[in-house]
């Protein structure tokens, strides 16, 4: 929200003036994680004003509570359109746990708009994207969102030896771990994987960014 608000009136302002140049453009929003937080609060913004914004984001965070989620969900989401025609795309990632953050014990809720993928690995094919109905499609990423309860139960037999062996042959490690707690997954599926999809600026592997730079200064 202090992001938005910092930035709110420059923004608006440049886009008044764009859309009286090109009125025939289509008002786009694009955002990857705290970026697609901006673009949804944006979003809204706009709305208001009549713009009509299509809005794309990309491992977005949960950005309010229930009334905001149901707001904007109001706003984009017209049941008269097809998931393909919605004017909000919220593109969520297997294993990524900014989207299942803040944590809604803290009263944060997610909005609809999911269209999740369900690949772990690059490329994604037509039959990894799901569609996702609501907020809480237990098809899509909200699956993830398991009980921490469960979890931190188990982990507490650690104290037990013997018990703790039998916990990690049960669950194979810490691959059960709920999403929204896989933090190191903020460099792998949250970060570097839409990287890699070319879907962030810039985009491709990043260790060739470095590589790229040093050939420049070596020629």
């Amino acid at each position: 929200m202090t992001s938005w608000r910092h930035t709110r009136r420059e923004v608006i302002n440049q886009v008044e003036q764009l859309i009286d140049h090109y009125p025939d453009y289509r008002l786009t929003l694009v955002g990857h994680s705290l970026g697609g937080a901006v673009a949804a609060l944006a979003s809204l913004d706009f709305h208001a004003k009549g713009w009509d914004p299509q809005v794309t984001t990309f491992g977005e965070p949960k950005i309010g509570n229930e009334a905001l989620v149901h707001y904007l969900d109001q706003a984009f989401l017209d049941q008269s359109r097809s998931g393909e025609n919605q004017t909000y795309r919220r593109v969520t990632h297997i294993d990524d746990p900014v989207p299942l953050l803040p944590l809604s014990e803290w009263g944060y809720q997610a909005h609809g708009g999911e269209i999740f993928i369900s690949k772990p690995d690059l490329p994604p094919e037509r039959e990894d994207l799901h569609l996702c109905e609501g907020n809480q499609d237990p098809r899509c990423l909200a699956s993830a969102n398991a009980s921490p309860d469960s979890f931190m139960s188990r982990l507490n037999t650690g104290a037990d030896i013997e018990s703790f062996k039998e916990w990690w042959l049960h669950n194979k490690g810490f691959l059960k771990v709920p999403a929204r707690f896989r933090i190191w997954q903020l460099f792998f599926a949250h970060r570097d994987y839409f990287w890699r999809l070319g879907l962030c600026i810039p985009a491709g592997d990043p260790w060739d960014w470095y590589r790229n730079t040093k050939l420049v200064h070596e020629q």
